[in-house]
């Protein structure tokens, strides 16, 4: 859309983003305690398995994405979760974890839907993601699923005051470990209490949105969508038939048993799980040299396995700079790393409401219809799978209140405790690490080079701005 004799937009009273950050991030830092080990992040790192040098964690691995949560009109949004480096985590099986799907005609339609445990797709992934080209008969690993690891963030997204408000988003994964559609590194799995919508990641980086097939069976993709509610934060969402009766007839999500067994039932999840795949035959990664690999390395094979050491991994962290951000080490010592960005100070915001946000379907994507799986996957030997929750929460009028915020954060945890809470770096989660090899390293390096992440488009980019708030 052409905005340059458009009529300039109409102000809002809810807060922008960054001063929903900045308020937020001020709330936990003043608290103290546990809740000083979250803050707000506009990059995720959702990993299956992050490398180690020397025995210490690296933010690099050999399947390791960045998350971004971006709304319908380009603005970059954010999740409130622990540091990325040495994340807090949980621990379950693959019975541990539901979801909301349908096996009827291959899935992906809007009818037959109920909850299933994660091994129930695992077990017969044919059934729920057929619609996508999803032609095989088992995804599933006894022993691997039995170690699931699980992460959880919240957000709250501002949104115009008023009944039934709403903002449309979605998620983009990068993962730093695929170059191609043909070859991906992991099944993606997107749930709501409205079902499933099987993807995987690939070239560059993917927006994950919801799915409908169509009776024709063509498969549409859809934003998804945050609305307003009368539901406090934290804790799940027990609806009244009166309340559930007018969200199903408007379209809406309503409440459902979904995530670990700890979240009940709740219309404000929205859940991606990843399940790794095994990856084609190792190719040959560009001769192996170019001038980057120390000398050491250059008698290596381009297929090498071998674990990395210090130099090589300062000459990866150079691979990063084009897009990374600066980022403290223990040290104070300042480094390129993965995603990450800061945001500028600004003046404080009033306080607004904040309700649980039902996710529902949102509009229809443009463009023609989703063509669904480009590979037939197969699972990887020895990656575990990993699931990331998040709690949906819309503010309106200004920022989230303090209590708002401490509750938000007490949901989570409460859920943590569940699932055996723990770091990263912790002995425990041995299963979600291994020692950086220099082919994983190459991988990387190619993908930042060749494919790195889509600069940010510019909206409203005629109209002077007013201070305080985004626009619609």
């Amino acid at each position: 859309m052409n905005y340059l004799f458009q009529s300039k937009p109409k102000q809002s009273n809810n807060a922008s983003t960054a001063a929903t950050i900045e308020s937020i991030n001020s709330t936990l830092k003043s608290r103290g305690g546990v809740y000083s080990g979250y803050s707000c992040k506009t990059v995720s790192w959702d990993d299956v398995s992050r490398g180690t040098v020397g025995g210490g964690l690296s933010c690099w691995g050999s399947n390791i994405t960045d998350t971004y949560l971006k709304a319908k009109d380009g603005r970059s949004l954010y999740t409130v979760r622990s540091d990325n480096w040495n994340e807090t985590l949980g621990s379950t099986h693959s019975e541990g974890i539901a979801f909301v799907g349908s096996k009827t005609g291959g899935g992906g339609g809007t009818t037959g839907l109920r909850p299933y445990t994660l091994k129930d797709f695992l077990k017969d992934p044919k059934s729920f993601g057929g619609y996508a080209g999803l032609d095989v008969d088992d995804l599933s690993d006894d022993l691997l699923d039995k170690e699931v690891s699980v992460r959880f963030q919240t957000t709250f997204l501002p949104v115009p005051s008023g009944r039934n408000q709403k903002m449309e988003f979605a998620t983009e994964a990068y993962n730093y470990n695929t170059t191609s559609d043909e070859d991906p590194r992991n099944l993606v799995l997107l749930c709501t209490s409205q079902g499933l919508a099987v993807q995987q990641d690939g070239a560059g980086t993917k927006k994950l949105f919801h799915h409908v097939k169509e009776s024709s069976g063509s498969v549409k993709q859809y934003w998804l969508e945050a609305e307003s509610s009368d539901h406090k934060v934290g804790g799940e969402q027990n609806e009244s038939k009166a309340e559930r009766e007018d969200a199903l007839k408007r379209g809406k999500a309503t409440s459902s048993v979904i995530g670990t067994k700890g979240c009940g039932t709740r219309f404000n999840v929205l859940m991606t799980i990843q399940v790794p795949l095994k990856q084609k035959m190792v190719r040959e990664l560009d001769g192996c040299v170019d001038g980057w690999m120390d000398e050491e390395f250059e008698t290596m094979s381009c297929i090498s396995a071998s674990p990395m050491d210090m130099s090589s991994m300062s000459e990866l962290q150079s691979a990063a700079a084009t897009f990374g951000a600066t980022k403290k080490c223990k040290g104070g010592a300042k480094l390129k790393t993965r995603g990450a960005q800061g945001s500028a100070r600004r003046p404080p915001a009033p306080k607004g409401k904040s309700s649980a946000a039902r996710v529902s379907r949102g509009s229809l994507v443009e463009g023609s219809p989703w063509r669904g799986l480009s590979s037939s996957p197969s699972r990887h030997e020895n990656e575990h799978i990993t699931c990331t929750i998040v709690m949906y929460y819309v503010v309106q009028g200004g920022t989230p209140t303090a209590e708002d915020v401490v509750n938000a954060v007490d949901d989570l945890e409460g859920l943590l405790g569940e699932v055996g809470k723990g770091k990263l770096g912790e002995e425990k989660f041995d299963f979600m690490k291994k020692e950086l090899t220099v082919k994983d390293a190459m991988d990387i390096k190619k993908k930042m080079e060749t494919q790195p992440p889509k600069p940010e488009k510019v909206s409203f980019f005629s109209a002077f701005p007013t201070w305080g708030g985004d626009r619609k």
